[in-house]
This record gives structure tokens, C-alpha cells and sequence, in this order.
């Protein structure tokens, strides 16, 4: 069974560097080979100015590729999280696009959610791909005054992407009212049942609303996504005895260890949760899959 892995570090920022990054794709990928038998040939690892968007354009083309469904493949990002406005007219409620922040953003740009989706959906649709992001997608970038010597893994917008930002959310609820109430012109005639058969027909027509913008669009059933934080909050960048280390993947990894590897999806992210809670964190790691894959065992076979 082929196993490849995708590790991305990016501690050398010019405008806002971050210390634990590096660390991060390290310990993976010692993790990686020593519990889960990945070979050294079959690991990528960008760091720092390797990262560029290309090179991460790049290792995202060569980690689809051979294997088909019978591989699994780890595609794991630390560095900053950033917003940038929709770029697509109206198909993000909140008038943002999530990114990931290359080496060379300020040259070459970001990369957004959706392009990531599209270099996605060029992967075996039922083979294992594990995401996991140790970034921000909301917050500040700030240092908190701590005992772990906090940082922020999160990219500050400018005001012009802030007001872009605004007016793209302002246009998605304008389009979407407007749908709306097209939609109940059509259903007068059949909207006098009870309330419950009401709410019925409009949740309906949200969903088709939803449909219309983000087009009809096959989900891979084999990704599984390992989140640093909730979407609106901040994925922490500290200081573990004497080295920096991303808060997520730091307790990932020696969970990942003290399970010798055999431990599921599920158990990974409710045992990191308690433990950054435990230590006063306020991030709450998310796990994205299908109910099914949730009780998975960790970088297995579907």
C-alpha cells in the first residue's frame, strides 16, 4: 500500500514570522515514518522558502498522484491562516474566501479555499486523504503576554480587504433575499399547510439557493480534516519547555505517540481538545469527515 505525505512549515514570514512551524512538519514526519511506516522517499517536506504557492501548487499535484484509492496520503500545512475577499461573486456567506499564506504571498498571492478544492478533487475520490491545518482563519495577529510565550498563526488583513470583505457578505445576503422571495412568489398556491410544511418549503429553497452558487459539487468521500481551531478563532503558536511547536499539532503528535499509532480519528481530536483545554488554550479542534470515517484508525486504509 503506497503512503505519501505532504509537509509544509513556514516559520520565515517577513511581515509576521512564527517559531513552531518548522518543528511542526518535523515531528510529523518523524511520527510519520517511525509509527505509520512511511518511506523516507514518499515524505515531502517545504520549508520556509521552499513553501512558495507554486512549490505547494507543486507537492499537492505529486501527492495525488499513483496509488489510487488503495493509498493514503497526508497533506499537513502549518503556518499562517489568512481572509481574503470572495472571489467569486456571492458564493461565500460570509464574504470571505479561507487561505493559506505561501512563502511568497506577497509577490505570488494566496491560496485560496477554493483553488485548494479544486487540487483536491484531482485525488482518488474514495482514497484516504488526511488534511491538517495548524493555521488561523480568523483573529488577530498578536503575542499574549503568557507563560508559553503565545504567538497567533493568522495573517492581518489590510482595511481594503476588510471592506472588501463586508460588501461581498452584504451581496450574498442581497442575492440570497432576492432568491428567496422569488422562490415563495412560485409556492404561494401551496403554502397553506401547517407552519412545520412551511419552513419545509423555505429551508428547501435556501438549499437550492446554496446549490445555485456553489454549483452541484461531488464531495471526496475519503477526505478526512484535522483543524487546529473553530473558524472563528486563533490557532496558537508557543513555547513547550524550550522549543516553539504549533499548540495542535504538538499535542497531536505525542498523542499520536502515546498511542503507538493505534488510535481513531474521533479519539485524535476529542483527546487533543481536552488537552488544550487542560493546558488553557481556547482553541477547540475540529475533525471533518463522514460519520462513518470518524471511528477510522488514524492514516488507514478506507
Amino acid at each position: 500500500m503506497l503512503k505519501k505525505a505532504l509537509l509544509v512549515g513556514i516559520n520565515a514570514y517577513s511581515q509576521a514570522p512564527l517559531r513552531g512551524c518548522v518543528n511542526d512538519i518535523m515531528d510529523m514526519n518523524a511520527a510519520l515514518r517511525e509509527l505509520y511506516a512511511f518511506k523516507a522517499e514518499n515524505l515531502r517536506v517545504l520549508q520556509d522558502q521552499e513553501a512558495t504557492r507554486q512549490g505547494i501548487i507543486d507537492g499537492l499535484n505529486w501527492l495525488a498522484e499513483g496509488g489510487g484509492e488503495e493509498a493514503v496520503r497526508v497533506f499537513h500545512y502549518a503556518g499562517h491562516g489568512h481572509f481574503v475577499p470572495d472571489e467569486n461573486g456571492g458564493d461565500e456567506p460570509d464574504g470571505a474566501d479561507e487561505a493559506l499564506v505561501p512563502y511568497d504571498c506577497a509577490k505570488k498571492g494566496y491560496l485560496i479555499d477554493d483553488h485548494l478544492k479544486e487540487l483536491y478533487d484531482r485525488f482518488p475520490k474514495n482514497g484516504n486523504l488526511t488534511i491538517i491545518m495548524d493555521c488561523c482563519h480568523s483573529g488577530t495577529n498578536q503575542r499574549d503576554d503568557t507563560d508559553l510565550d503565545i504567538a497567533y498563526r493568522f495573517m492581518p488583513m489590510t482595511f481594503e480587504e476588510r471592506k472588501a470583505i463586508a460588501a461581498a457578505r452584504r451581496k450574498f445576503n442581497e442575492d440570497q433575499r432576492a432568491f428567496i422571495m422569488q422562490e415563495l412568489q412560485g409556492m404561494k398556491s401551496t403554502m397553506r399547510g401547517p407552519d412545520p410544511e412551511i419552513e419545509q418549503q423555505i429551508n428547501a429553497a435556501l438549499k437550492k439557493f446554496e446549490k445555485q452558487c456553489f454549483g452541484d459539487v461531488s464531495i471526496r468521500m475519503g477526505n478526512v480534516l484535522l483543524a487546529a481551531c473553530q473558524s472563528d478563532q486563533k490557532a496558537a503558536d508557543a513555547k513547550f519547555s524550550k522549543t516553539y511547536h504549533g499548540a495542535f499539532t504538538h499535542t497531536l503528535v505525542r498523542l499520536l505517540r502515546e498511542s503507538a499509532g493505534q488510535i481513531s480519528y474521533f479519539d485524535l481530536i476529542a483527546q487533543a481538545g481536552n488537552e488544550l483545554h487542560d493546558l488553557k488554550f481556547t482553541q477547540i479542534p475540529q475533525l471533518e469527515c463522514e460519520d462513518e470515517k470518524k471511528g477510522a484508525a488514524v492514516f488507514s486504509l478506507f
